[in-house]
C-alpha cells in the first residue's frame, strides 16, 4: 500500500514543476532577489486565505516558532534567492538538477543529526533516482533546440554555485522542520510563519541594495499572473503539500520524491519548445520512476 506521504510529496513536486516554468519570466522581468520579495507578499496573502477557509485553530506550538522562522530564513530566503540566480543564468532545467542534489544531502544530514534509518533500498533509490534526474537534465535539449528556457548567461560558475547553495538551504531548512511536523504542526500555519520570515529577512536586504531603481515596478499582465502563479505553486499549495508529507514520511524518502520535478517538466519542455527530448532524456525519466516505485513501497 503507497504511503500517504510518498502522494503528498509527488504533488509537492508536480506542484513546483509549475512554480519552476512560472517564476523564470518574473525572475528576469525584475531579477531574483526583488522576484523573491514580491512572491512573498503574494504567497503570504494566499496562505493567510487558505487558513482562513479552512478554519483551524491555531496550532503552532510556542517552542516550534524559532525552528520554523530559522527553515524559512535558510530554506526560502537564502534558498530561493540563490535559485533565482541559478534559473536566470542557466534556465528552469538545469537548475532541477543542481537542485536535486538536496535530496542526498538531507537523507545524509537526517541520519546524521536525526538519526533516520536508511536502508538499503533507500540509498539505492536515492543513487538511481538522482542518476535518472541528472541524465533527464544532461540529454533532455539537444544544441539545436535553443529556446529561452534553455539559453545561460555567463559565468556559469556563478549559475552552478547558486543552485548547489539553493539546494543546501533546502536540504537545511527539511532538517529543521522535520521535527516539528512530526509533532503534528498545521501545514497551512508553519508555511505562512516560514514564508513571513523570509519576507521579512529579503525585504531587510533591500537596506543594502545600492540599486533600488526597479524596486516599484509595475509588471505587464502577462508577467503579474505569472507571479501570482508562482507564489500559489511554490510557497502556498506546494509547500503545504511538502510539510504535511513531513508529517509521516522520512526526510530521505520525501526529499528524493520532491527532487524529481525536473523529469516531471520533460513534457512541458516539450511541449513549449515543439523539440522531443533525447532517448537519454527518457532513460533518465525510466530510472527516476523506478526509484520513486522503490520509495513508495
Amino acid at each position: 500500500m503507497i504511503d500517504n506521504s510518498a502522494l503528498l510529496a509527488l504533488g509537492a513536486s508536480l506542484s513546483w514543476v509549475f512554480s519552476q516554468l512560472y517564476g523564470h519570466k518574473p525572475a528576469l522581468y525584475y531579477g531574483s532577489l526583488q522576484f523573491n520579495r514580491i512572491r512573498m507578499i503574494i504567497a503570504s496573502i494566499l496562505l493567510m486565505g487558505m487558513i482562513w477557509l479552512t478554519g483551524n485553530d491555531w496550532q503552532i506550538a510556542s517552542d516550534a516558532w524559532g525552528w520554523i522562522i530559522v527553515s524559512g530564513i535558510i530554506g526560502i530566503g537564502l534558498g530561493d534567492y540563490f535559485l533565482f540566480i541559478a534559473m536566470e543564468r542557466l534556465g528552469p532545467r538545469r537548475t532541477g538538477v543542481l537542485f536535486a542534489i538536496n535530496a542526498p544531502v538531507a537523507a545524509f544530514l537526517a541520519w546524521l543529526l536525526l538519526s533516520e534509518t536508511l536502508t538499503f533500498n533507500i540509498i539505492f533509490a536515492i543513487i538511481v533516482g538522482f542518476l535518472g534526474i541528472v541524465l533527464a537534465v544532461i540529454y533532455g535539449s539537444s544544441r539545436a533546440n535553443i529556446h529561452d528556457w534553455e539559453v545561460t548567461k555567463p559565468p556559469l560558475w556563478i549559475g552552478v554555485g547558486a543552485g548547489l547553495l539553493a539546494a543546501l538551504g533546502q536540504a537545511a531548512g527539511v532538517l529543521c522542520l522535520r521535527p516539528v511536523m512530526e509533532q503534528g504542526a498545521d501545514p497551512l500555519q508553519a508555511s505562512l510563519i516560514r514564508v513571513v520570515a523570509a519576507g521579512i529577512f529579503l525585504w531587510a536586504l533591500l537596506l543594502f541594495q545600492k540599486k533600488k531603481t526597479l524596486t516599484w515596478k509595475i509588471p505587464p499582465v502577462s508577467v503579474s499572473w505569472h507571479v501570482i502563479a508562482n507564489g500559489f505553486f511554490g510557497l502556498s499549495f506546494g509547500l503545504a503539500l511538502f510539510l504535511k508529507a513531513l508529517e509521516t514520511g522520512q526526510v530521505a524518502k520525501v526529499s528524493m520524491l520532491v527532487a524529481i520535478s525536473p523529469v516531471l517538466m520533460l513534457p512541458f519542455i516539450w511541449f513549449q519548445t515543439k523539440k522531443v527530448p533525447a532517448m537519454g532524456a527518457w532513460l533518465g525519466a525510466i530510472l527516476v520512476v523506478v526509484s520513486s516505485w522503490i520509495i513508495i513501497q
